[in-house]
């Protein structure tokens, strides 16, 4: 062990997220591969200012998903960069097919899992079961009780992946954790950090073209060999940890292990617990102890490698433990139950009695009077607790049974067929007849001014009969399914973030099957609907529907971000557009690349029928509501991109949404035209009627995400958004006087 003298620390105030983030600056980083999900975006944000700011020089690349996002890391592991990802729930899970070739590829790298609950129905808050689906990976897992442990394991964990050849986690608890604010310490010098960390070690990479190395070769039944190599270096970190963990505690005065033990070592009863809920459970250990009842608390700091023996020796003469578990393993008991049970049992201790309880999923908060304490309670008295606590349900400690007589009244009156067909058989457009329309979706909770509903509402207009609803993740679906309540009328699924156009493509084969048997005879409308950077992580599947040419509409709600996990950047953002990740400094000018024309995409998949329409041209958009569902009634596929107001995240007045949207429009950021079976339509040239703008003109009124594009500073800027904007249209223009174009 290297002999260190105490490092100056200083208090640092902050959340999980900020104290990782911190960590990953003060090691010294090289890349970063990025996709935002609640609750972990905050790190990436966090760095992404760093940058602009000119505080931090790692290369911060964002992804079009949580799968390119880890895709770029590995790519940035094999030139031999020194890596970092952040992720959550269903994010991780995307991640997972790249998770396990890194670990077999030995690619050192950290991933912070700021843990959410892996879901449906939605849920953002706190779960393990992220963290349960990576225990078979070959990544090294960290965990983190608290804000401060964030800090300190981040700078463990990249110097024991880099000495073995791992990646690994570092897992701390979404919200309880990753929004906690607390006083902590930091290094005072960072440099004292990455003399701690050391230097990468030297490793073959795919840029040394001296010595050429085949990295993923096929190998067959030779994996196995890998698979005995990835235990080896499991072993190896293993046997490192100890000199590690007193090296740290020499530099900083901080003490951890494999295992803590807090409480009474000598306790007959006892709980084992991870992460935040630890706290909880150490304060009511410490009442009990004052109490004359002997309790302890055992708390892990390293999943992976598996301390056994440290545990085994953690739980001692312990006769009853409580493992509290934020998972369940459906069927088979419990994660850590069954590892713990298979610790003891190697080691000989059959006196031990594990009592299995799963709380909290679903981000429930771990109380010490409300939880911590009965807990404690059922270990104390096992043996005299009344058999329901030892059923089945009563494994799952604040579950409740419900009422089952219960019957919810209905809030929304189902809309029928004759009420939806106000347009049947019309063909001019009359603006006020429509006004009698019924709307689809009912009262929601969306923020004052936001355009998603003024464009659902207006392109509904144009739709008649029987509707259903397929939703991407994002506001739209926010705001309207807040359980037990819903504001639609119609039949409505959401499925992730990205999975609208699959599912909806699903719904309909069935729909036409079921149709051609006579098993259904009314007449439906499919229509999927994506927003808030939907069509990033889902582009894939959207160009698969309209390659196949199935036949629902697709609607984006272009708001130019991800609004509903804080105003990320997504790549239909504008070129210099300020982003909650995309920041506007010396180091960085806002989002790099211009704005994603994904209809021009999806014009190359040769769908019978795509437009871009807007709020602010009411009876273009609802013109092309019916064409949209005409070309579907036929068999096809269409897609309409509908520019959305976001006042919250612009910075505008929620009262001139539809006199900004004017402005976009007339300086042509967002044409009006269409594509019917490859022939391109103008539906509104600005020109010919002298309303033509300068996208300065636009950009200036849509808030503080964009203003400073009009500014002289950032004249640059403007001129080649300009130049792209004129050359799109110029195309567009083209084409519509040229239908072989």
């Amino acid at each position: 062990m290297r002999v260190l003298e105490k490092a100056t620390q200083k208090m640092f105030l902050g959340n999980g997220n900020d104290a990782a983030a911190q960590a990953v600056m003060h090691i010294g980083f090289d890349g970063e591969g990025y996709y935002p999900i609640t609750p972990s975006s905050e790190v990436g944000e966090i760095l992404s200012k760093a940058v602009a700011e000119g505080k931090s020089d790692i290369s911060f690349v964002v992804g079009t998903s949580e799968l390119a996002a880890i895709g770029i890391c590995t790519g940035m592991a094999l030139a031999g960069g020194r890596v970092l990802d952040v992720t959550s729930a269903q994010g991780l899970l995307l991640k997972v097919e790249e998770m396990t070739s890194i670990s077999g590829l030995g690619l050192p790298m950290v991933l912070n899992l700021s843990c959410r609950e892996v879901n449906a129905p939605l849920n953002i808050k706190n779960g393990h079961s992220d963290l349960a689906a990576t225990l078979g990976f070959g990544w090294l897992i960290f965990m983190a009780p608290n804000v401060q442990a964030v800090y300190d394991m981040n700078i463990l964990a990249i110097k024991v992946a880099e000495a073995v050849g791992l990646p690994a986690i570092v897992a701390y608890d979404g919200f309880h954790t990753s929004h906690a604010n607390r006083r902590i310490e930091i290094f005072a010098d960072p440099t004292d950090v990455t003399k701690f960390v050391g230097d990468k070690p030297a490793r073959r990479n795919i840029l040394d073209v001296e010595q050429p190395t085949t990295f993923g070769p096929y190998m067959n039944d030779d994996v196995i060999n890998t698979k005995v190599n990835l235990e080896r270096k499991m072993v190896k970190a293993y046997e490192m940890l100890p000199a590690l963990f007193e090296e740290f505690a020499a530099l900083t005065g901080r003490n951890y292990n494999f295992v803590e033990t807090y409480g009474d070592a000598n306790a007959e009863s006892g709980m084992f617990v991870l992460n935040s809920a630890a706290e909880a459970a150490k304060i009511v250990a410490d009442e009990l102890i004052a109490k004359g009842s002997p309790v302890k608390v055992v708390v892990p700091y390293v999943l992976r490698p598996f301390p056994a023996k440290e545990i085994v020796d953690a739980i001692g003469p312990t006769k009853r433990l409580v493992v509290a578990e934020r998972v369940s393993q459906y069927g088979a008991a419990n994660y850590m139950e069954n590892e713990i049970g298979n610790a003891l049992h190697k080691a000989g201790n059959c006196h031990t009695e594990l009592i299995s309880r799963v709380y909290g999923i679903g981000g429930l908060n771990f109380r010490p009077d409300e939880d911590a304490y009965p807990l404690f309670e059922l270990a104390l008295n096992w043996p005299n607790v009344d058999a329901a606590a030892k059923t089945l349900e009563g494994r799952f400690w604040g579950a409740w049974p419900g009422k089952m007589d219960y019957n919810p009244p209905a809030t929304l009156k189902r809309l029928t067929t004759e009420e939806t067909t106000w347009n049947a058989g019309k063909d001019k457009i009359d603006l006020k007849e429509l006004s009698n329309m019924p709307t689809r979706i009912d009262k929601q909770s969306a923020c004052p001014g936001c355009g998603i509903f003024a464009n659902l509402n207006l392109f509904m207009r144009g739709i008649d009969g029987n509707v259903v609803f397929l939703f991407n993740t994002g506001c739209g679906m926010v705001v309207t399914t807040g359980f037990p309540q819903t504001s639609f009328k119609v039949p409505y699924a959401h499925n992730l973030f990205h999975n609208a156009s699959s599912t909806a493509t699903g719904v309909v084969e069935m729909y036409h099957r079921f149709r051609a048997k006579g098993l259904i005879k009314e007449e439906i409308t499919f229509i999927a609907v994506s927003g808030d950077g939907g069509d990033d992580i889902g582009m894939d599947q959207l160009i698969g529907a309209a390659l196949r040419n199935d036949p629902f509409i697709f609607l984006e709600y272009d708001n130019k971000g991800y609004m509903n996990t804080g105003g990320q950047l997504c790549y239909t953002g504008i070129l210099g557009q300020r982003n909650s990740n995309a920041y506007v400094g010396p180091g960085q000018r806002g989002k790099q690349t211009q704005h994603k024309d994904i209809v021009e995409i999806l014009h190359g998949t040769n769908a019978p029928y795509l437009f871009q329409a807007a709020e602010s041209n009411p009876r273009d958009m609802i013109a092309k509501a019916r064409k949209a569902q005409a070309t579907v009634r036929n068999g096809g596929f269409a897609f309409g991109k509908l520019f959305s107001a976001c006042p919250l995240n612009w910075g505008t007045d929620p009262a001139k949404g539809n006199e900004i949207i004017d402005k976009v429009v007339k300086s042509c950021i967002h044409p009006l035209y269409e594509i019917e079976n490859g022939i391109t339509t103008l539906t509104y040239n600005p020109e010919k009627v002298n309303a033509k703008v300068p996208v300065t003109d636009a950009l200036g009124a849509m808030g503080s995400m964009f203003a400073h594009l009009a500014s002289p500073k950032f004249a640059d800027e403007a001129a080649a958004i300009q130049a792209e904007v004129d050359a799109r249209w110029d195309r567009l223009k083209a084409r519509a006087a040229n239908p072989v174009l």
